[in-house]
């Protein structure tokens, strides 16, 4: 008889793994974004920092990364019908925020253009993100343009897109277009007219403007982290809190499967478990989320920056040569100390 309870309560708990399961497997297989179109040399990065060739219906999912080389172009297609077009030289992810029905797509221009022809979605639309702005758009058609300053450049084919950077938001219309620069709210919005603009001599632009004050671009990355540090900062209290909720419901659930009550186990998973792991896990995405954030600004841009004048100072020691590699290690010091411990060995 001992015997055969212990059975049952094992296969409470066994059935109740199995739902969350096929939930995520579920969720997971509306996720994915499709490769329809490829030229050229085009990665994709995995989840756990894996690279793959991309190829024709390479699947691409939450949490991964294409990454096209200098000859690369990789056409997407999303399960709405949704089209985004990674140019070469480019990196875009695709991740999410939120869980449930607060979860959102993230798509994020981190180098290089990309190009988006959104359709309507059914649940909550997509968040467009670079290193300097988000926005949030209405089945829309525009290019992103990220450049290696940090800078971006949204200009609108179709639709609406309301680009904000930071708290401060611009709405774009058709043929209009706006630039943001790290740290700094969106500039006047302007009217886009003609053919696609030519990235490189953009993107040369922006790193001219860099060389001519590499420390007053410095701040600018600065204020940009530190609005990223401020958010991250603000989450670490209610996710101690969703912890402790978490866990004590955790402990309460495991008395219940040890009683073997079907019922009791069922309405607790509804009414407590369930919303506690919900709750805990919105915070931790959101955590990462700016951690990410943090980690792409790095990556792309002060990356950049100090191969940049590494490369054209490779001996000279001048004051103002000198005080930018000293403001570039502090910049990495105060921030890597407090927004590092949130990622991952895989996210390098």
């Amino acid at each position: 008889m001992k015997t055969t309870q212990e059975a049952k309560r094992r296969l409470i708990a066994l059935f109740a793994v199995l739902a969350v399961t096929a939930l995520t497997a579920a969720q997971a297989a509306a996720q994915k974004a499709n490769v329809v179109y490829l030229e050229g040399t085009a990665k994709i990065k995995s989840s756990a920092g894996k690279l793959r060739l991309a190829d024709f219906g390479s699947a691409v999912t939450y949490g991964e990364s294409v990454i096209t080389g200098k000859d690369g172009l990789v056409e997407l297609t999303l399960p709405n019908g949704s089209s985004i077009r990674v140019s070469q030289d480019s990196v875009f992810t695709y991740s999410e925020t939120g869980t449930g029905s607060d979860s959102r797509p993230v798509l994020a221009t981190l180098a290089g253009s990309v190009s988006y022809k959104l359709n309507k979605s059914v649940g909550r639309s997509p968040v467009i993100q670079s290193n300097s702005m988000v926005a949030g758009v209405r089945g829309t058609e525009f290019t992103v343009y990220s450049g290696r300053d940090g800078s971006t450049l949204l200009a609108v084919t179709g639709g609406i897109v309301d680009v904000t950077g930071e708290g401060e938001t611009v709405s774009l219309y058709k043929d209009e277009a706006v630039e943001v620069v790290p740290g700094q709210a969106p500039g006047d919005k302007y009217v886009w007219l003609g053919k696609e603009l030519d990235f490189s001599d953009w993107n040369q632009g922006k790193n001219s403007e860099f060389l001519a004050d590499p420390l007053a671009a410095l701040d600018r990355i600065e204020a940009q982290l530190a609005s990223y540090q401020k958010e991250l900062s603000a989450l670490k209290a209610p996710y101690a809190q969703a912890t402790e909720t978490w866990k004590t419901a955790v402990d309460h659930y495991k008395k219940l499967v040890a009683a073997g009550d079907t019922e009791a186990i069922k309405a607790f998973q509804e009414s407590d478990l369930f919303p506690a792991e919900d709750a805990r896990a919105t915070l931790i995405l959101d955590i990462r989320y700016w951690a990410l954030n943090y980690l792409s600004v790095r990556r792309y841009v002060l990356s950049n920056m100090y191969m940049e004048m590494k490369s054209r100072h490779p001996t000279e020691s001048s004051a103002e040569i000198q005080a930018f590699f000293n403001r570039h290690g502090e910049l990495l010091a105060r921030y890597e100390g407090a927004i590092v411990p949130e990622l991952n060995g895989n996210d390098y």
